[in-house]
């Protein structure tokens, strides 16, 4: 099932009555299951969670659930298959269709949001039209801004009282009063962009909005020709307007840190954790997420690989002692990993007879039976026994969270490759033989 994501809410009213949430998924045979979630600004906190019978969900609010917002999560991975929702003491139902999205049957502050937002982007898909279109319409182009505003100041004035105001007026866009060209208007929409967002609003902080909002802006307001100096830039800013708030502050920056760490973006990956993120972490809480960052920095392409040792006939080895070859490949697999099991032979098999290059193959076991009798396959590999798996510390120095992993370092042990897989890994050596 392909990726779904979408924003739903609900209110509070003053009765602490029971309510329930309620609804229907289609096609009914995808969803199983489903697990509330109430937002806070530091982690979702679990509520409950119940079956998705006949494509059917339902789950009762006991009587002191506050108001907020909620999110379910329908599907793993969890960041994926979720849709979000405000909370206010009303009874929610609605329906949800993979193909044409979600509608809602009851939920007057869900209702009205969603109406706010197809009313702005039909509104904004005009102007985007007039600008790229080079239309010269002054007349027009000042209709759209001034429908613009009507939508925005009539959406503050019914959701007055209600939660999701907090969220209308987040909203509101920059609406120039006289023509401006397109370079311009960007300028000034990217100026803008965070005035009307209040970082210390509560309701905000227990929601997604807040860290929803910070992303958009590093990733929409970026020069092709410069991307990461672009980024960086961004990131100060988002950096400056959330400076009274760091528990927001740090959970948009962990968030920021591990897309870029999926990007592979290691510039901009480590600039974060360098310049900002480390400073927030707590040593005993956040060690994982230390840990993470530092094995990453500490292998980024073109830094001195981490210096590891094994026993070996003269009684230990060490990479950083190592001579004599242009590149060493260093592995990490698994003898109970099919896929290391499938990759090894065809590198094995691709070195042949070639004299330059060294493998060290970092085995992760839990015991060596296994491990010593799959390495009589590859006597010509230098064979390291990792017990501990990924609790080794050589897979923890390098990040390792799979197998197989493979990192090429050249002559003097600097990281220059880092393949994704083994056909990876020998279209780089082709490129690089001497």
């Amino acid at each position: 099932m392909k990726k779904l994501i979408f924003t739903f809410l609900l209110l509070p009213t003053i009765l602490l009555a029971q309510h329930k949430v309620s609804g229907t998924f289609l096609p009914a045979e995808q969803f199983r299951a489903a697990i509330l979630y109430k937002l806070e600004p530091s982690k979702p906190v679990y509520i409950a969670n119940t079956n998705i019978v006949n494509g059917h969900f339902e789950m009762e609010l006991d009587a002191s659930q506050k108001p907020g917002m909620y999110r379910v999560v329908y599907a793993l991975p969890q960041d994926q298959y979720n849709f979000e929702f405000i909370y206010n003491n009303e009874d929610i139902v609605f329906s949800f269709d993979k193909e044409k999205g979600i509608s809602f049957q009851s939920s007057k502050e869900n209702t009205l949001l969603n109406d706010y937002k197809s009313e702005m982007l039909a509104i904004k898909s005009k102007i985007n039209t007039f600008y790229s279109n080079n239309i010269q319409d002054k007349a027009e182009y000042m209709a759209c801004f001034t429908e613009l505003k009507t939508v925005q100041h009539k959406a503050e004035e019914t959701s007055e009282n209600m939660l999701v105001h907090d969220f209308i007026k987040a909203e509101k866009p920059y609406i120039p009063t006289a023509f401006e060209d397109a370079q311009t208007y960007f300028n000034n929409y990217k100026t803008n962009y965070f005035k009307p967002i209040d970082f210390s609003n509560s309701v905000l902080q227990n929601s997604s909005f807040l860290l929803d909002s910070a992303l958009r802006y590093i990733f929409i307001f970026v020069d092709k020709q410069h991307e990461n100096t672009s980024y960086k830039n961004n990131i100060d800013v988002v950096v400056g307007v959330t400076s009274k708030e760091k528990v927001i502050q740090k959970s948009i920056l962990e968030s920021l840190w591990n897309q870029f760490k999926e990007l592979n973006n290691e510039e901009v990956a480590n600039y974060i954790a360098s310049k900002y993120l480390e400073k927030l972490l707590d040593p005993v809480k956040d060690e994982l997420l230390l840990s993470d960052m530092k094995a990453f920095q500490n292998t980024a392409i073109g830094v001195v690989a981490p210096d590891f040792s094994w026993p070996s006939k003269q009684g230990s080895s060490k990479l950083s002692k190592l001579t004599g070859k242009d590149f060493y490949i260093v592995t990490f697999w698994s003898s109970t990993c099919s896929h290391c099991l499938a990759e090894l032979p065809v590198l094995k098999k691709y070195l042949g007879t070639k004299t330059n290059i060294q493998v060290l193959a970092v085995g992760l076991e839990d015991e060596r039976p296994n491990w010593e009798k799959t390495i009589v396959d590859y006597p010509d590999f230098t064979q390291i026994y990792g017990y501990g798996k990924w609790d080794n510390p050589i897979p923890v120095a390098y990040g390792i969270s799979s197998t197989p992993s493979f990192f090429v370092l050249d002559k003097d042990k600097k990281i220059v490759a880092k393949p994704d897989d083994v056909e990876a890994l020998i279209t780089f050596l082709n490129s690089h033989k001497s």
